[in-house]
Order: C-alpha cells, then structure tokens, then sequence
C-alpha cells in the first residue's frame, strides 16, 4: 500500500524519515517540495527538524510565507518572472537555483548579501559576479520518474561536476528534485530503492570520472 511520504515514516521507530535516508548514504541531506506543505504533518515535521524547502513557482513562494516557513531553510528556483526573484530575495531567501544568466544578472541586481546559487542543466558556468557564489548543481527528475531516472540525474550532475571543474567553477554539491511541484506519495519501498539508486550512481560516477563524492540533498516529495 502506497502512504504519503511523512505518514510512512511516522509510524516507525526511528521517526524521522532523514534516518532512513541516511542508513544507504550517511551525509544525505532531505528536501520537500513546498506544494506538500499543504499537508500537516509534513508541515510539522518540516518546522521541528528545520528540513530544507524547495520552492519551484510562485505558488510555493506564497504558500512558504504563508506558512512562517524560515527563509534559511528556502531554496529558490528562479524562473521567467524576474519579480518573483525579487520577491524571493526581499523574502530573505539567499539559496537559489539558476537556469539563465539573467537570472544570475537580476540576484546581483536584487541581492544585498552573499547569495548562494545551484547551476541547472542548462547553464553550465556563470560569468563571476558580485554577491554570487556557485555552490552546486540541480538535476531534476520527472514527477513520476523512476529510480533509474533518478540515478540517471545524478550521473548526469556528476559528470557536469566534472566539467564545471575544468571552466573554473568548482562544484562540491547536488541537488536532485522532481522538475514539478506535484506531490506524488510515496512509498517505504520506493524512497529506499531511489536513494539506493542514487547512492549507486554516485559511487560509479565518482569512480569513473575520478571526483571526491559531493554532497547530495534529496527531494522526493
């Protein structure tokens, strides 16, 4: 039987889904998308254990103010709406994730501190800029994709790692989330077999191209 992804986990002993996680890879981090805070467990859960969000429109950049969720724990994904990266930035948000270089042209624009920022797919490097600091790579995963799928994204960000290190913008972090805010639940089975897959294509990845393991944050809701 398929359960929602915080209800699966708080029925069991050790509580906190993050265990589970860690249990395959020790460092892991966990992330949700901000469509789920809807749910209130996963709302609470998410304030007690201070859990990274990830917001990828504007609909989750209302629902994670509506809600007090702390900006420190916000991720960003810029899209078309330059005010909706004012709007992140002026929320307190300093974590974002950027596909476009004007995306990085409107943070320094907007942003008053150090402003942190994940590479898409479809930005490679960045032209050095005041403010900004690339600290990792994003790779997304269709809503419904399959732990193959998810391993697939997270070969594909080692081997940008790779290349981001030869354009003289290191990278020693990965986030993988799906590419939409839909909140699709999610079994016991299933989150194992993904963060399994992960963990298998990451020590391959780091083999083959002869990379020092990133860190990973995971977001499966």
């Amino acid at each position: 039987m398929t359960t929602s992804f915080v209800d699966a986990f708080a029925v069991a002993s050790y509580g906190d889904p993050v265990h589970r996680m860690r249990r395959v890879i020790p460092a892991v981090g966990c992330a949700v998308s901000a469509h789920a805070l809807v749910d209130r467990d996963v709302l609470l859960w998410v304030q007690r254990s201070a859990t990274t969000v990830l917001v990828l429109d504007d609909t989750g950049l209302d629902l994670v103010q509506s809600v007090s969720v702390r900006p420190n724990q916000v991720v960003f994904r810029a899209g078309d709406c330059p005010d909706s990266i004012r709007r992140a930035v002026h929320h307190g948000i300093t974590r974002f994730i950027v596909g476009r270089q004007e995306h990085v042209d409107h943070l320094v624009e907007y942003a008053r501190r150090t402003t942190f920022v994940h590479l898409a797919p479809s930005l490679p490097t960045v032209a050095p800029a005041r403010r900004i600091v690339v600290v990792g790579l994003h790779g997304a995963v269709d809503p419904w994709g399959t732990p193959t799928e998810w391993a697939d994204a997270a070969e594909h960000a080692l081997c940008r790692t790779a290349q981001a290190k030869t354009l003289g913008t290191p990278a020693h972090r990965i986030v993988l989330s799906r590419s939409a805010g839909a909140v699709v639940p999610l079994s016991i089975d299933r989150l194992d077999s993904i963060v399994h897959a992960v963990d298998e294509a990451l020590r391959q990845g780091c083999s083959r191209w002869r990379l020092a393991r990133p860190a990973v944050t995971i977001a499966v809701l």
